[in-house]
């Protein structure tokens, strides 16, 4: 009788696995959930699924960088003494973003051989790559609200024209992105975004970097609508990438990539009238100012 009653529970519990993993794999590959389960290796982390501070950090930003910061520089000459700061902060950004684009690649594709197609996620894997690889991203998320510094600096030196609708919706969406990843899961196919856009980070604030020490080297700084074309790509490629999870069966959620898609395809629109306004009109054109942190997104 023990033997059976044994079986029995045995079976019970079988059938109630099988149902959770086939649960599991619904919520996973078809369709995009009413309700997106928490990362349980992130449930315990301070930012992650935090929504109140990720709500009021993006609205903090926006209030400051188009009505508390205006209102404050109103009166006041612009803080053009904060020049060397803002040369340090770019060649900053610079070195990190190619410690992230190594680290991300290194740690993912070579040391945990993800798949560069179609690349799902284990909710249940807490081995020591996957979990370094859980942190990399919560410090590539903090350096990328970090960046908010780059408007900051714009309303310092009042320049209020770069302070743009693509500007802030770009800067936003990037920290809410981060934020989505690690409270929902960052890692599987979605890796392929820190590196992709890391590289054009490294491209970008190189730029912003020589273009800051000034009219002596700014005149070689012929190639800045090339960077705008480079972002273009990133989100062609992000928008093909994140199709691949319809087409191969690697158990990504869906819903991520719709995410990812829908944001795509709007980034390149913005990004693609923001390249048609600046550059097409002009087929060449050599800067004779810049603006010493950039204005291309």
């Amino acid at each position: 009788r023990l033997d059976e009653g044994a079986a029995r529970t045995i079976r019970r519990s079988s059938l109630r696995s099988r149902a959770t993993m086939a649960t599991a794999t619904i919520a996973a590959n078809d369709g995009f959930p009413f309700y997106l389960p928490r990362d349980p290796r992130t449930a315990n982390w301070y930012f992650p699924g935090n929504k109140q501070l990720i709500t009021l950090l993006i609205v903090a930003y926006v209030y400051i960088v188009k009505i508390g910061g205006p209102r404050f520089m109103k009166n006041r000459k612009p803080y053009d003494g904060i020049k060397p700061l803002i040369t340090f902060y770019n060649a900053v950004m610079v070195v990190c973003s190619v410690y992230y684009v190594h680290a991300f690649f290194t740690t993912a594709y070579i040391r945990k051989g993800y798949s560069p197609i179609c690349q799902g996620i284990d909710f249940d894997a807490r081995d020591e790559d996957t979990m370094y690889l859980l942190g990399l991203y919560w410090s590539y998320t903090m350096v990328r609200i970090l960046d908010f510094l780059d408007t900051f600096f714009f309303v310092l030196r009042k320049k209020d024209s770069h302070v743009s609708f693509l500007h802030v919706v770009h800067h936003a969406m990037v920290a809410f992105n981060g934020w989505f990843g690690l409270t929902y899961g960052p890692d599987g196919q979605a890796t392929a975004f820190p590196i992709i856009n890391g590289s054009v980070h490294v491209v970008m604030f190189t730029y912003y970097f020589l273009s800051s020490l000034g009219p002596e080297v700014q005149k070689y700084l012929w190639w800045k609508r090339y960077i705008t074309q480079l972002q273009l790509i990133q989100f062609v490629v992000l928008f093909v990438h994140s199709l691949m999870p319809f087409f191969f069966n690697c158990n990504y959620p869906r819903s991520h990539s719709y995410i990812t898609m829908v944001q795509a395809v709007f980034f390149f629109c913005l990004f693609m009238n923001f390249y048609a306004t600046n550059y097409q009109k002009e087929k060449t054109r050599v800067p004779t100012k810049s603006a010493a942190n950039g204005k291309i997104h």
